[in-house]
């Protein structure tokens, strides 16, 4: 068998066997997995994820005596496997920093909301218009130059947080005289930076 120059992915596999074998006191399924882990050790052949010589240590002490090695000073077969999940979790903790990493942030849309304002003073009826930005977590922001902002603000500041969807339960029904026109409220989702550009 010639020495390899790529990797396999081997590791997992063993340790299933080794822990599956020692847990039943299979001696002979261990010693047979130790000869393999051995063979492919001696001829170079890596493992993807684990370092070999340490699947090998591994197998050794699955096929051995434990306490012997703690006598020893030598790393415990739980301290072994610790060390092996250590390294078999390295691809797994790289893919998930890479996820968090790759995770696209979207800009938030806003509802732009415009609303009609009517009033009837002897005979002659006259009306305007309002606009105004609700934003995510509710708050309200006030895109027009407009003579009623001082009082939508003093009115938002009040009732508060603004749901968009059912924005005319929450706006004003009375603004300076004029009273709110039903049906006349239209909301739109848009993006923040569409505010930059509308002519208000």
């Amino acid at each position: 068998m010639s020495k390899s120059k790529n990797p396999i992915t081997v590791a997992r596999a063993i340790i299933r066997i080794g822990d599956a074998a020692r847990n039943a006191n299979d001696y002979s399924l261990l010693g047979a997995l130790h000869e393999i882990v051995e063979q492919l050790s001696r001829h170079g052949v890596k493992d993807t994820d684990v370092d070999m010589d340490l699947l090998l240590e591994y197998v050794e002490v699955a096929d051995g005596c434990d306490y012997c090695r703690a006598g020893d000073g030598k790393p415990s077969f739980d301290e072994l496997t610790t060390k092996i999940n250590q390294q078999l979790a390295r691809r797994g903790q790289a893919q998930v920093e890479a996820s968090d990493q790759s995770v696209l942030k979207f800009e938030p849309l806003v509802n732009l909301v415009t609303a009609a304002y009517a009033k009837n003073e002897d005979g002659v009826t006259s009306g305007l218009s309002i606009a105004l930005v609700v934003n995510q977590d509710g708050s309200v922001n006030l895109p027009r130059d407009h003579f009623l902002n001082s009082e939508l603000l003093e009115y938002f500041d009040e009732n508060h947080p603004v749901d968009w969807r059912s924005v005319e339960r929450d706006l004003p029904s009375k603004l300076h005289g004029y009273h709110l026109v039903a049906g006349s409220v239209e909301v739109q989702e848009i993006l923040p930076r569409e505010l930059e550009v509308i002519s208000f």
